[in-house]
């Protein structure tokens, strides 16, 4: 429990020096005029892209649960569910919370349901890491090669973690049930591993497999569509690799402790790799502040709607639910 305050502490602590650079380096007459200029069709446009790929996310996280496509609703239900709570919890408390949302919204054990949000977010690093490899390639000659390589780390462990779940899903699922558990708490860690097992097992079938790296990489590539676009509504003309880049430094931001919503890491991450294609500071943060505010307007109020319809008490289940899963 200490060191998860030290945690949120450090992460609070580490956002608002971010906020403090960044901002003291501000030309603020620059960035009103930027925010005036923007074009609404095509944030307009990024809007609808994002909630396009919260829904397929949602989809493959049924693919991935091997559920009914009947049971989609539900998946959408607890994928909002897990971006509010990372927008006002830290240490990505949502990846908890929509596990619990999706226990109780769908018939789905909690063991299945943890197996199939771990194994839904290693698509991503998978194909992120590949995304960041890309990134890494085309501004070879002017950023440090090292920068990535963390990334680039966990994208092959996620691989080969994978591979080796998905090809000894069977003898470890035999290994699990004749083990003799004694205790309650044995039990009832073999009964999660069981229905972990099962849903590993799963996804050993090849066409669904390719279905959902398939949506993975659509996703990815949607989510760099969007930010071009936010590009776009601020009049500037630039490659789509230039929304890539931010994408992957997006994502390496993020990785680090923050405060809820990421405030900070959006901003820097933005000005890092605007920069590479001369891009100033001011008009950088501007565009990050934006790009953040549209992602919290979509997630904010698509979660909040289902925790209201729903009638899902986020607060309750952070605090009761999340250390038990935990």
């Amino acid at each position: 429990m200490k060191s998860k305050k030290f945690f949120i502490v450090f992460g609070t602590l580490f956002s608002a020096v971010l906020l403090v650079i960044v901002f003291s380096r501000l030309d603020w007459t620059s960035f009103f005029a930027a925010l005036k200029t923007i074009r609404l069709p095509e944030l307009f446009l990024a809007a609808l892209v994002i909630m396009l790929n919260i829904a397929l996310r949602s989809l493959r996280w049924t693919l991935v649960a091997r559920m009914p496509l009947a049971q989609f609703k539900h998946f959408w239900q607890a994928a909002n569910i897990g971006y509010l709570g990372n927008m006002i919890y830290p240490a990505r408390a949502g990846e908890v919370l929509r596990v619990v949302a999706i226990h109780h919204f769908a018939p789905l054990v909690l063991g299945r349901a943890i197996a199939s949000a771990v194994i839904d977010r290693m698509f991503d690093m998978i194909v992120m890491g590949i995304f960041t490899l890309l990134a890494l390639w085309v501004h070879s000659h002017r950023i440090d090669p090292n920068i990535g390589k963390g990334v680039i780390g966990i994208f092959i462990l996620a691989t080969i973690t994978l591979i080796v779940l998905i090809l000894s899903a069977n003898q470890l699922h035999s290994r699990v049930q004749y083990w003799v558990a004694q205790g309650k708490w044995q039990k009832r860690l073999q009964e999660w591993l069981l229905h972990a097992l099962e849903g590993i097992q799963a996804i050993r079938q090849t066409s669904h497999l390719l279905i959902v790296l398939f949506i993975t990489t659509s996703v990815f590539l949607l989510d760099y569509f969007w930010m071009w676009q936010i590009m776009a509504a601020f009049g500037w003309h630039l490659p789509f690799e230039t929304a890539l880049t931010v994408g992957v430094f997006l994502l390496l931001g993020i990785a680090l402790p923050s405060a809820p919503g990421y405030i900070g890491i959006y901003q820097i991450a933005c000005v890092l790799a605007l920069g590479l294609y001369g891009i100033d500071e001011t008009l950088a943060v501007a565009y990050s502040i934006v790009l953040q505010l549209l992602t919290f307007a979509i997630m904010g109020i698509q979660g909040m709607l289902v925790t209201i319809y729903c009638g899902f008490n986020l607060s309750r289940e952070h605090q009761q639910e999340l250390p038990q899963v935990s």
